[in-house]
């Protein structure tokens, strides 16, 4: 009696031990905040391997979050299939126009350019002449102001204090030497800088 009481406290201990760890990477689990969305610094936390491009890669929309359908993309390759992340080139400042189609999302912070498949090149008919790229519609450039002092607040992440001041998370890690996404904390003041 004693041996099948051992026995089946070590199959639920086994089985408890394999369920957490598949826990730790669902989508509920790394969306920490529970606002339906993950953003760099959750993903970060499960996967401390993951790096900007990656995040980027997997953002399709460019919103800085990735929804469940995006996270679904992340953990297939990385998690199920053991590839490694897709990564996206990052540029500091949108694209110029070109003759060619957009190949890029932009955002005011970030530029995206994804890699294109040239093996079906080969293959296919030619296309059509692609019609002239048309410019964006760029919004007003702010007013220049002043560096100032901001105090984190409890749920906040160098991603949303970014967004609130129009800044990337690499403006504020420029201005606060020594500050990482991983070491922010509540009551901690940095300094947010100049647009």
């Amino acid at each position: 009696m004693k041996k099948t009481s051992l026995l089946f406290a070590l199959c639920l201990l086994l089985a408890s031990t394999a369920c957490s760890k598949e826990d730790k990477q669902s989508f509920s689990s790394v969306d920490h905040d529970k606002d339906g969305g993950v953003i760099f610094e959750e993903l970060v936390f499960v996967f401390p391997d993951i790096v900007v491009e990656n995040f980027a890669a997997y953002d399709t929309d460019q919103n800085g979050i990735l929804d469940q359908s995006e996270y679904k993309a992340f953990h297939t390759d990385v998690v199920a299939e053991k590839k490694p992340p897709r990564a996206a080139s990052l540029a500091a400042s949108p694209a110029k126009p070109s003759a060619q189609p957009p190949v890029a999302a932009v955002r005011p912070d970030i530029t995206v350019t994804l890699e294109q498949d040239t093996t079906s090149a080969k293959t296919a008919e030619p296309a059509p002449a692609a019609k002239p790229a048309v410019p964006a519609k760029t919004a007003k450039a702010p007013e220049k102001q002043d560096s100032a002092s901001y105090t984190i607040q409890r749920g906040d992440t160098l991603t949303k204090i970014a967004k609130k001041h129009g800044l990337t998370v690499d403006d504020i890690l420029k201005a606060n030497e020594g500050l990482s996404a991983d070491n922010i904390r509540d009551g901690q003041v940095i300094t947010i800088p100049a647009r």
